[in-house]
C-alpha cells in the first residue's frame, strides 16, 4: 500500500532531493488520516505514464510494454486490492496489514515472504498478459530491487535465502524469456530503466510528497528534474509532448463520517 498522509507537509527546501527519498520521507510521516493507493492502481498510473512518453533516448514504447508497465505491481492485489484499470474502487478491499497502533503498513514496510510473492506474481501476470518481454522488463525490475536490498539491508537468514532463491530463479527465467523475443538485451535493460522511471515517478504523485526531486534516470543525458508549482508538476527535461492530466483512485483511512471516503487523486504535469 502507498500512503499519502493527509496531515500538512513541512516546507521543503528549493534544492531537488533524489526522488526516492522523498517517497520514502511520506511513507514514514505520522499522520491522523491517509489516502491509501493500491499498488495494481499505482502501476496503472505507471502505465498511463509510459504510454504518454515522447522520449527518443528510450527503445520503442509498445503495446505490450506499455502494458507490462500497468502491471508491473499486479501481484499486490491479493493484499492492497485495486486492479490493472484502476480498480480500487471497486468492491471491498482485502483486510490491509496494519502496525499494532492500527496506522497503515507502507510497501517498504511489507515483510519479504510477502513482498517476494507479489513479485512473483506479478512478473506472471506481465508474462501472461505481456508476453515474454512483460516478463523479462517486471522480472528485471524486481531483481534490481532484490540486488539493492541484499547489498544495503541485513535481513534474517531465512530472508536472505528467499531472495537468494528468487533471485537464482527469476536469472534462469529470464534467459528463456530472451530467447523468446526478438529485442537486445540493451534495449530489454534499457526498457527496465524507463519501468523504473514510471515507476518512482507514479510512487512520488501518489505519495504527496511536495519536494523538488531528482530522478536516477537521465534523459537526454542529463537528470530528470521536477519542481512543484502549486498543483502542477514541471518536469526538466519532460519526456511528455503535452500537458497531463492523470488521477488515481484512493481510500481514505480511517474512514471519515463527514467527508467522501474514496476519490481519484488529480496529478498534472507539464
Amino acid at each position: 500500500m502507498i500512503l499519502h498522509p493527509l496531515s500538512p507537509t513541512a516546507q521543503v527546501a528549493c534544492d531537488p532531493m533524489p526522488a526516492w527519498n522523498a517517497v520514502a520521507v511520506t511513507q514514514q510521516q505520522s499522520a491522523s488520516a491517509w489516502w491509501l493507493i493500491a499498488q495494481p492502481d499505482h502501476a496503472a498510473l505507471a502505465g498511463e505514464l509510459a504510454a504518454h512518453f515522447a522520449e527518443p533516448d528510450f527503445p520503442a514504447r509498445d503495446p505490450d510494454v506499455v502494458q507490462a508497465i500497468a502491471l508491473h505491481d499486479a501481484g499486490w492485489a491479493k493484499y492492497d486490492g485495486g486492479g490493472e484499470a484502476g480498480g480500487a474502487s471497486k468492491g471491498a478491499p482485502p483486510q490491509w496489514q496494519r502496525d499494532s497502533s492500527g496506522r497503515p503498513l507502507s510497501f517498504l514496510q511489507a515483510p519479504v515472504n510477502i513482498f517476494v510473492e507479489a513479485w512473483t506474481d506479478s512478473i506472471h501476470r506481465a508474462q501472461e498478459k505481456a508476453g515474454a518481454i512483460g516478463g523479462l522488463m517486471v522480472s528485471g525490475h524486481f531483481r534490481r530491487l532484490a540486488e539493492y536490498r541484499r547489498n544495503s539491508v541485513e535481513d534474517t537468514p531465512e530472508d536472505s535465502a528467499l531472495l537468494h532463491r528468487f533471485l537464482v530463479n527469476e536469472t534462469q527465467q529470464d534467459e528463456a524469456r530472451f530467447r523468446r523475443q526478438s529485442r537486445s538485451r540493451s534495449e530489454v535493460e534499457r526498457l527496465v530503466d524507463l519501468l523504473q522511471l514510471c515507476d518512482l515517478l507514479s510512487l512520488y504523485l501518489c505519495s504527496g510528497s511536495r519536494a523538488s526531486i531528482e530522478f536516477p534516470q537521465k534523459i537526454a543525458s542529463r537528470p530528470m528534474i521536477l519542481r512543484r508549482k502549486g498543483e502542477l508538476c514541471r518536469l526538466n527535461p519532460s519526456p511528455f509532448r503535452e500537458e497531463l492530466s492523470l488521477g488515481v483512485p484512493a481510500r481514505r483511512h480511517p474512514a471519515s463520517r463527514t467527508e467522501p471516503n474514496t476519490r481519484v487523486l488529480p496529478f498534472l504535469l507539464r
